[in-house]
């Protein structure tokens, strides 16, 4: 007799956070619309980008389809862990240029998005191992580690710790950090994150680093990657992405790292690598190769001109955004080093009656900051990746 599957039954009744999202914000939402037809709705609850593709970009799809249409150059299935090229590109013109990281491409696998690889890179420890999660948190951390039954320790980020975590008080196997975070937008100093590395390699644990953002960061001395933290590549796995710096939310390709290096209890150097190599042949036969070769040409030096000001364009929407909302006495992080702004409620509103505040007052809508965990009660987060008339008149709506 077939049953269901429990852990996932428990993810069910608007508690993750796309219902949430769809059914409690965008319904009130609409509710809201009915009522005031008349008024003005500025959306930045959805961390979706809005701007195009960029010529560099464009191009690159544009020649991949015309190989695909022709039996001549046509070409099928790509290399399982992504394409070769692209591979290359990463850790030449991401790491080892960008960054001065050196990594093989051996170590780098090929994902549509980072989310896919952030939760499925769970299926490569024990069902046992105890996972540590900022909170509050990007919230497929929270409903990967549930839906694999695993136990969750939460490690508490506020204004206090400037929205930095401490180490874990007990001992864990796993940690989620994401610098610049989402949602709060703070970022992670070397010696933060060193702290963290000392205490995954003395634990033999693994941290599992969220680096979506980091080419948004534009503060002195901030890491772009865990791995300028000597020792990281020995306890690390990295997660990174196209959907933010070259508006790749709809062509979906992401990427992991997995050094040869990087070891835990019961393993050799290489041998994550491998049993990952393995995971991927049985559930993922790769990213759409279109998309991969406009993620090779994101990474040119033309793609990369480009991209920047992509992102110095969704960096400056949240500069504009973070200085009007302060100038109307609104206590706001992060939109520095992030396209999110961290916005503190005021007079000791609770999330949601701020969201009813902001959407009432002004036609804001945002996301509530307890679907983040309960230490994101009391705040709103604030998405800039849209359009720039619609900050501007977000602002000026009264």
């Amino acid at each position: 007799m077939a049953t269901k599957n429990l852990q996932l039954n428990q993810l069910t009744g608007e508690k993750t956070y796309t219902e949430i999202v769809f059914q409690k914000v965008w319904g009130r939402v609409e509710a809201y619309r009915k009522t005031h037809p008349q008024q003005k709705i500025f959306m930045m609850a959805f961390g979706d980008t809005t701007q195009p593709l960029t010529p560099t970009v464009v191009q690159a799809l544009v020649d991949a389809t015309n190989r695909l249409g022709d039996p001549k150059t046509y070409t099928g299935y790509e290399d399982i862990t992504g394409n070769p090229t692209l591979r290359k590109a990463i850790c030449a013109n991401y790491y080892q240029q960008n960054l001065g990281i050196k990594l093989d491409p051996s170590g780098i696998f090929i994902s549509d998005g980072a989310q896919s690889a952030s939760v499925n890179i769970q299926e490569l420890f024990a069902p046992d191992n105890k996972v540590a999660v900022q909170n509050p948190a990007y919230p497929s951390f929270v409903e990967g580690t549930l839906l694999a039954g695993r136990t969750l320790v939460n490690l508490i980020c506020d204004e206090q710790n400037n929205f930095v975590p401490k180490l874990p008080e007990e001992k864990v196997d796993l940690i989620y950090l994401c610098f610049p975070n989402n949602p709060t937008g703070a970022v992670a100093t070397k010696e933060c994150l060193k702290a963290f590395v000392d205490y995954a390699k003395s634990c033999q644990a693994v941290i599992i680093f969220d680096a979506v953002y980091s080419p948004f960061i534009t503060t002195p001395n901030i890491p772009r990657s865990i791995y300028e933290i000597a020792g990281a590549q020995e306890c690390a796995i990295e997660i990174g992405s196209f959907s933010k710096m070259a508006n790749f939310t709809g062509l979906r390709v992401g990427w992991c790292v997995i050094p040869e290096a990087l070891t835990i209890q019961n393993t050799v150097p290489g041998e994550l690598n491998h049993l990952w190599r393995i995971r991927h042949a049985v559930k993922f036969w790769g990213t759409a190769n279109i998309s991969q070769y406009g993620a090779i040409a994101a990474l040119s030096s033309a793609g990369q001109k480009e991209c920047q000001e992509v992102v110095n364009y969704y960096l400056q929407n949240a500069r504009l955004l973070r200085e009007g909302l302060a100038e109307y006495g609104l206590k706001c992080f992060g939109g520095v080093d992030s396209p999110f702004v961290w916005v503190k409620a005021p007079q000791g509103l609770s999330s949601w009656q701020f969201f009813e505040k902001m959407l009432q007052s002004r036609g804001i809508v945002g996301i509530p900051g307890c679907i983040f965990g309960s230490s994101g009660e009391g705040y709103l987060r604030l998405s800039t990746l849209g359009q720039r008339e619609e900050i501007v008149a977000a602002l000026e709506n009264n």
